[in-house]
């Protein structure tokens, strides 16, 4: 069965991935000149995120959303398994998030541009007082139900082991 998803997930899975991204991201982008960012986060992430879990497939039962309230702001974090974390924190967390990134993503065609103009926070992992400068930005649009959010291990997990945190 492992060897026929691996197939599946090349044959299938990797092309809608890339197809979808392109696609959602030039929306990201084009969209934004005529709605406000929250929206287009939330219309445009949660439909990627979903396409693609769908796509996998994948399943997703959320349990204690309402325990969540949209007009509030949170601090998010959560370790990072695996890309699908971040289907599963777009398309079914129902809030609008900036993520913390690494300043390397910035450079990532499509998305770099649509995550910049959504005002997610970049961080300059190689300059300490740019990371702490942008922190401290990010402080600013954690604001009126915005949230941000942490993958504090700073990197995906190559197996099952927490990593330990970045510092801030």
């Amino acid at each position: 069965m492992r060897k026929l998803y691996k197939i599946y997930a090349w044959l299938v899975f990797a092309p809608i991935m890339v197809l979808s991204t392109v696609f959602f991201g030039a929306a990201t982008v084009l969209l934004l000149f005529f709605l406000p960012p929250r929206q287009v986060a939330i219309l445009c992430g949660k439909s990627w995120a979903r396409v693609n879990s769908y796509a996998t497939p994948m399943l997703v039962t959320v349990i204690g959303r309402e325990n969540v309230d949209p007009d509030q702001s949170y601090v998010i974090v959560s370790n990072h398994q695996s890309q699908f974390d971040i289907f599963v924190l777009y398309g079914w967390l129902n809030i609008d998030f900036k993520w913390v990134m690494k300043q390397e993503l910035r450079k990532v065609p499509v998305i770099g541009v649509a995550c910049e103009r959504l005002g997610h926070i970049y961080v300059d992992r190689s300059n300490r007082e740019a990371a702490l400068a942008s922190i401290n930005a990010a402080k600013q649009r954690i604001v009126d139900g915005s949230s941000a959010l942490f993958f504090p291990e700073g990197t995906r997990s190559r197996d099952t082991h927490m990593r330990p945190f970045k510092k801030g």
